[in-house]
């Protein structure tokens, strides 16, 4: 049993189908042999203590007795959420995102079985996914907590407010890895992080309410982005020799997107940060590119609506994507962002869209844009009066804009640069 739960779990880990063995039945499943390092390889980065699932799967017990309704979400496509497709560029972590058929096949055939627990001798451990950064040597937060008030009578029940955070350091620095300290985790929609020099810091900025910032900053958060959060993110660590450069005339910025998600979330405070791991110098310096358009419209009703855009990459360069990071609001179902020149098409990350899982994705080869290549950029939105994520009734046409009842289309790079 020992041997055939090594073989089971190694090739649910590497994604390759394993074969059938045609002596086996339900009864040779265990939880510990087989489902445990399973559940721990597609489940438990959400369904942990402090992770965004209901139930902690790291308990067995309560892993075994809400395995049938695990198996429903996963017949339904519900479960694991959606995630970049790695047939069309793989990425770090992949072999955690994509449930494989085999894995599936296997959950079902346990529970028919009886959902026996086995021999604890059985289980081989698999790494619970870090929720947060490890090895990290800086953090910052928000000076004082700031609970919103939603008074903006143009955008309800939405707030973007941007709050200063020194980094102390006298030296410049890099960024190698990066996650948010998230606060209060029911009124963030997401997070932007960007830095600027300490003297553009707006005249009229208020440490314990921050900077009204709906409609931007001048364009400091595109110039200067650091990352980006939403939920369902994960830790970002940069391949060796890789980082984002930080002058210690910066400060950097977080601006937090606010809703007001029920009544329950009115009077809510928020103190926010990040924490990264950093490096004097690096070999690759990265910048953070944000690539999105806004001029589209959604119409009313549609449930398959896709709009795309392109760029051309300046004869001067060439970009090399590293990271890639897909962005929509709540009625986004899916996106595809590729490359194209005379000899066609190359795919750097497509698959379908969850407002609740949206995710960093590291290329595990990063792909160099020529200087004239074009870069595109597509999203798919749904928003028939059947979306559950619907926020009208009847459903209206829904435009770009900042709130979260309105929409967006942007997929952020981290790239490094290299001048021809």
């Amino acid at each position: 049993m020992i041997a055939r739960a090594v073989l089971v779990t190694a090739c649910l880990l590497t994604l390759i189908g394993c074969p059938t063995d045609p002596g086996s039945t339900a009864t040779d499943l265990t939880w510990h042999g087989d489902i445990k390092p399973m559940m721990e390889t597609y489940c438990t980065r959400c369904h942990q203590p402090d992770g965004q699932g209901a139930g902690d799967f790291t308990n067995d017990q309560v892993a075994i007795s809400l395995a049938e309704r695990s198996l429903a979400r996963v017949e339904a496509g519900e479960m694991p959420p959606p995630a970049a497709d790695p047939d069309c560029r793989d990425y770090h972590g992949s072999d955690r995102m994509v449930m494989p058929d085999a894995a599936k096949e296997q959950l079902a055939e346990w529970i028919a079985g009886g959902k026996p627990e086995g021999d604890p001798s059985e289980y081989l451990a698999v790494q619970t996914q870090e929720l947060s950064l490890p090895g990290a040597d800086l953090e910052v937060r928000m000076e004082f907590p700031y609970t919103p008030t939603y008074e903006d009578a143009a955008n309800p029940a939405n707030e973007y407010r941007c709050f200063a955070m020194e980094h102390d350091r006298t030296e410049p620095f890099f960024i190698t890895g990066f996650a948010p300290i998230v606060d209060e985790p029911s009124i963030v929609h997401h997070i932007v992080l960007f830095k600027m020099p300490r003297d553009e810091l707006w005249s009229d900025y208020d440490a314990q309410v921050g900077k009204d910032c709906i409609n931007g900053t001048g364009g400091a958060e595109l110039d200067g982005m650091l990352a980006g959060w939403a939920p369902g993110a994960l830790p970002v660590v940069l391949e060796p020799g890789q980082g984002v450069r930080v002058n210690p005339e910066d400060v950097i910025v977080i601006q937090m997107h606010y809703f007001q998600s029920g009544p329950d979330a009115v009077g809510l405070s928020d103190q926010s940060g990040y924490q990264f791991t950093t490096a004097e110098e690096v070999d690759t310096p990265l910048r953070m590119f944000p690539f999105g358009f806004f001029d589209f419209n959604i119409p009313a009703g549609a449930d398959d609506h896709s709009e795309r855009d392109m760029i051309t990459i300046p004869n001067s360069v060439a970009v090399t994507v590293h990271t890639l990071f897909p962005h929509m609001h709540v009625l986004g179902t899916g996106y595809r962002v590729w490359a194209e020149d005379e000899a066609g098409d190359t795919c750097l990350a497509e698959g379908d869209y969850s407002f609740d899982n949206q995710l960093s994705y590291q290329l595990k080869q990063p792909f160099t844009v020529a200087p004239g290549q074009s870069v595109g950029l597509e999203c798919t939105w749904d928003n028939s009066a059947g979306n559950p994520n619907q926020f009208y009734d009847p459903p209206q046409d829904v435009r770009y804009g900042e709130r979260t009842d309105e929409e967006m289309c942007f997929a952020f790079a981290l790239a490094s640069i290299t001048f021809q």
